[in-house]
């Protein structure tokens, strides 16, 4: 299965949720795992060992949300891959079938024995491709309380925690609609008896996972931001699957963030065709927050054929 969200032929912002209940097996899991697993979890580590900090924060975090929080997702990692996880819920014990991983969890939910993680949420995000993230909602407030993002597509996490949905998301061009209603949307998904999936997608010009804005001190900043675009350069769509599962008991959700690459160059004709009628339905504001500005005229002339 491929997600080509641009082949409605429009680009658009809106929320677009789908609950998981119309999708039918891979494409009804939360946690997709497939032949590019342990590239993704490398990819986790790397952020690990340049500085966890950058990729994993948490602001005004209440115990008992990252309690359901790490509940459900040793529940839905259990449910979705039996093979691929080993769980003991009486002695607390974690192995990754794969990476050989282990480890154990404590009373409380919230922390492991050892210190080979930041806690369990810190743990538990790193045996999935998925990133994720948790969302509070408190009286009127609501904020970002936990990220762990590893595939970060141009935006930092340090800059988003602590703050409310529409803070975090006003920069993007096309938001303003779904701003003016976006408490009841998220009351909605947070009661809601199932998930929902949506997709976002933009036009990438390599395949690394990380595009964090600040480059790790040995690389080229030039390099390391990508989006420059060349006539011979390689284009690729770069999908988000994106999940949210409500946690009522929590008056929280999770959100979760999944990436896929496809090269343009093996697209159809006709997927061709809707993605530069997508590209085409841009506002020159979403082309700049995208990053396509200079690069429209060669993308044209590429699609074209």
């Amino acid at each position: 299965m491929r997600y080509l969200p641009f082949l409605s032929g429009i680009y658009s912002t809106a929320p677009g949720l789908v609950s998981t209940t119309k999708a039918e097996g891979h494409d009804a899991l939360i946690f997709q795992i497939d032949e590019l697993y342990e590239l993704y979890l490398n990819n986790k580590k790397d952020c690990r060992q340049e500085n966890i900090h950058k990729y994993y924060c948490e602001a005004t975090v209440q115990s008992e949300t990252m309690r359901s929080v790490n509940q459900y997702l040793v529940k839905q990692f259990e449910q979705e891959h039996p093979q691929q996880f080993n769980i003991n819920y009486t002695d607390r014990h974690f192995i990754n079938n794969t990476t050989h991983e282990e480890f154990w969890w404590n009373e409380d939910w919230l922390s492991i024995t050892g210190d080979s993680y930041q806690s369990l949420f810190d743990a538990l995000c790193c045996q999935v491709q998925e990133d994720i993230a948790v969302v509070q909602l408190s009286n009127n407030d609501d904020w970002v309380t936990a990220i762990h993002l590893c595939s970060p597509n141009h935006w930092a996490p340090e800059e988003k925690i602590g703050r409310p949905f529409s803070a975090v998301h006003i920069p993007v061009p096309g938001m303003e609609k779904t701003l003016q209603h976006y408490r009841k949307m998220l009351e909605s998904v947070i009661h809601a008896s199932t998930p929902f999936t949506r997709f976002a997608w933009g036009i990438a010009t390599d395949t690394r996972l990380n595009h964090h804005p600040t480059a790790p001190r040995d690389k080229d900043i030039a390099n390391w931001q990508g989006r420059t675009h060349h006539k011979n350069n390689g284009w690729f769509i770069r999908t988000e699957r994106q999940n949210l599962v409500g946690l009522a008991e929590a008056n929280a959700f999770l959100f979760t963030i999944r990436t896929y690459f496809y090269r343009v160059d093996e697209l159809s004709q006709q997927e061709k065709n809707l993605l530069l009628k997508a590209l085409r339905s841009m506002s020159p504001e979403a082309l700049q927050y995208k990053g396509l500005t200079s690069s429209m005229s060669l993308l044209e002339e590429f699609l074209e054929g």
